[in-house]
């Protein structure tokens, strides 16, 4: 709350403008902490304002922060959103470009992010995706770019995008197979199961919600719970990386996921 502008929107770094990211996972954590937003009618304005009169954004990205921010305030932006959307559907049946840079985590993630902003306009989800992913499959059953092998990321956003298609996921027992190999004694999960020295918050996120996704338990439930919290800054925060930096809202709300759903499984075990 501390890092809510007069604009309405809310950034992680104090002083500086606000942004989609930004207010977006700020409205995710204070819903999850039960706690509501303050100067929410500006709020709603700010990224309503983020969109272009021909109802354009300037990313997929900001229409997903935008679209979803929005409707966790009960409000729909101002204009028409699902053109600009389809606009980003390319002939391999997915979005966006396959290229994967410092932004984009995976080539599959421009169309989760566009999947689930048209669901959540209530629009119809094209059927080439599923095609379009399920094509991408590496030999042990993961997905990836081609490579030979993938990252606990690429399988996030591709098994999430056949999820929202209602691709029956459980069906892919050896992706399943995979991603127990990135699970850590120690706790949590590692991106890579060829490499368990490199550990940072969001693949532990990915990994329990590959968890929810194939609907098992993960094997070291506490020791990942208690892995989580040592991200924790001084200031209520959470960082990335479990050994040192500053707290974001997007690390914050990947940290107080996987409490959650940790949390909620306890919850049902007893």
């Amino acid at each position: 709350m501390d890092r809510q502008n007069s604009d309405g929107g809310y950034t992680f770094a104090q002083w500086t403008e606000s942004s989609a990211q930004d207010t977006y996972f700020a409205l995710q954590i204070l819903q999850m902490l039960g706690a509501i937003p303050e100067h929410h009618e500006r709020t709603t304005l700010f990224l309503q304002g983020l969109q272009k009169t021909d109802g354009t954004y300037d990313s997929m990205n900001v229409a997903y922060y935008c679209v979803s921010g929005l409707s966790n305030l009960g409000a729909q932006p101002r204009y028409d959103a699902s053109d600009y959307v389809n606009s980003l559907r390319r002939p391999h049946g997915g979005f966006g470009n396959l290229e994967v840079d410092i932004e984009t985590s995976s080539e599959f993630e421009t169309t989760y992010l566009a999947l689930t902003v048209l669901d959540s306009l209530g629009r119809s989800k094209p059927d080439t995706v599923s095609r379009f992913i399920l094509g991408r499959v590496n030999p042990d059953e993961t997905f990836g770019s081609g490579s030979g092998y993938s990252t606990l990321a690429s399988i996030h956003f591709a098994i999430a995008s056949l999820e929202l298609v209602g691709y029956d996921v459980r069906s892919l027992n050896r992706t399943l197979e995979w991603l127990r190999q990135c699970e850590l004694p120690n706790g949590g999960f590692t991106s890579d199961p060829r490499d368990t020295s490199y550990l940072v918050l969001e693949d532990t996120y990915y990994g329990l919600n590959l968890m929810r996704n194939f609907v098992v338990k993960p094997r070291y439930s506490e020791a990942t719970r208690q892995l989580v919290n040592r991200f924790q800054n001084g200031n209520g925060g959470f960082r990335r990386s479990i050994f040192m930096g500053i707290s974001t809202f997007e690390s914050t709300f990947h940290a107080l996921s996987c409490l959650q759903f940790l949390s909620a499984m306890t919850q049902h075990e007893n």
